[in-house]
């Protein structure tokens, strides 16, 4: 366990890590973690960004010259070999400016376009996506479009809900988009648009999800997604869990950047846990429960869980693994932080949920394990506050698990 790999063209680290090392021989139930440190981008990014905004009657006034302002502004972050396009969706979807390499754009044409863009009408929100898809997807028959790492964003911004399609519409529509190797970034701004539907497409489609307080903050949304695309090392990345005869994996979730719980792929004994683009300096953590089963013979290490992290064609590998035994001195060995990543997680899920009464419920059972004075327990029990009196963008703001360094790992 913790040890680092690496392959030719990239360089990453991955380490495993268990709560307990020893159990005993009749079995019992473990908490795992999986780190991912993705090292340092070795080629140029082409980033493919679809920016799919909402211009239904409710974004009227402030909020869609703020959307055309938070536009010009991913304007000034591209480069000449990024392509952009631009959704428009009310009622109807447009495709108000196909996918082209911004080096090819007249400026003043690009802004007129942006200044084109007006409120009115309902909120189909699905086709808005669903063209903005398409658009992306019809980058792979440019000749042009191959060249170096391209990373594919949707960003998507809306004050509504689609009247049309629920959160289980979307949830399909977001697995098609992320099986075409396309991130979503979803953004809510306002009071009216369906959270559910927000946060479903940014977690299945492996992205991030936000709640924005006012217009303003419609500039950093599509500013930070922009250039956090520019820093992916690797996109398409995942974890192979390869588990022995008898061992089960369950409550499997994303610790960084964003808490998110998982549903696992699984194929046999083989389950995948997709993971969000690798993007440098910024770590990524799979914590879990792994079941395991009883044997009789004593002092013997078991490989339970076979990990391998496959990102761009490079693969590295670790295991998690524990040894049998009945000395209750090894029984008591336990690694306390492992545990508290775990539950930490779980929680701060849940509360990005809204789910306040399970959160509570696990800080509980947190704090009768770890006691009350333990850092990370004060720090659920104070958030599980926050979002019980807050509202949408205190519930946002839980699933972003504080790092103690500029490394981005947990504390």
């Amino acid at each position: 366990m913790g040890v680092g790999l690496q392959w030719t063209g990239m360089t990453a680290e991955i380490r495993t890590d268990v709560n307990r090392p020893n159990v005993p021989t009749d079995g019992t139930t473990i908490t795992a973690e999986v780190d991912v440190e993705p090292g340092e981008k070795d080629e140029q990014v082409q980033r493919h960004i679809a920016l799919c905004i909402d211009t239904s009657g409710s974004m009227s006034g402030e909020k869609i010259q703020r959307a055309r302002d938070g536009a010009s502004w991913v304007f000034g972050l591209l480069e000449d070999e990024d392509y952009v396009s631009i959704v428009a969706f009310d009622a109807d979807a447009e495709l108000v400016l196909r996918p082209t390499r911004w080096g090819d754009i007249d400026r003043d044409d690009a802004m007129a376009t942006l200044d084109d863009l007006t409120a009115g009408g309902g909120t189909n929100m699905f086709d808005g996506l669903e063209t903005a898809q398409n658009a992306l997807e019809a980058l792979e028959f440019r000749d042009d479009a191959n060249e170096g790492t391209a990373v594919r964003r949707i960003l998507l911004l809306s004050d509504g809900k689609d009247k049309h399609n629920d959160p289980p519409a979307f949830e399909d529509l977001a697995r098609t988009i992320d099986d075409a190797g396309i991130r979503v970034e979803s953004a809510g701004i306002g009071h009216d648009y369906n959270e559910d539907t927000i946060r479903t497409l940014g977690t299945t489609a492996r992205g991030k999800w936000t709640h924005l307080d006012g217009p303003g903050d419609i500039e950093d949304f599509f500013g930070d997604a922009v250039e956090q695309a520019k820093s992916v090392v690797a996109p398409d990345a995942q974890l192979e869990l390869d588990v022995a005869d008898g061992v089960e994996v369950s409550d499997v979730y994303r610790a960084l950047p964003q808490a998110q719980d998982v549903d696992l792929d699984w194929q046999d004994n083989t389950a995948i846990v997709k993971l969000p683009d690798l993007t440098e300096r910024e770590h990524q953590r799979v914590v879990m429960k792994v079941h395991v089963p009883g044997q009789r013979d004593e002092e013997e290490s078991v490989d339970l869980v076979d990990v391998t992290l496959t990102a761009r064609g490079g693969q590295a590998s670790d295991t998690i693994s524990v040894t049998y035994t009945e000395d209750n001195a090894d029984l008591a060995e336990q690694n306390e932080e492992v545990q508290l990543d775990h539950q930490q997680t779980v929680i701060q899920t849940e509360l990005g949920k809204g789910n306040v009464e399970s959160a509570e419920t696990q800080v509980e059972q947190m704090t009768r394990i770890h006691g009350e004075d333990t850092e990370i327990v004060q720090e659920v029990q104070q958030q599980t506050q926050i979002v019980k009196e807050g509202g949408r963008a205190e519930r946002n703001r839980a699933t972003k698990i504080v790092s103690d360094d500029d490394n981005g790992i947990q504390k």
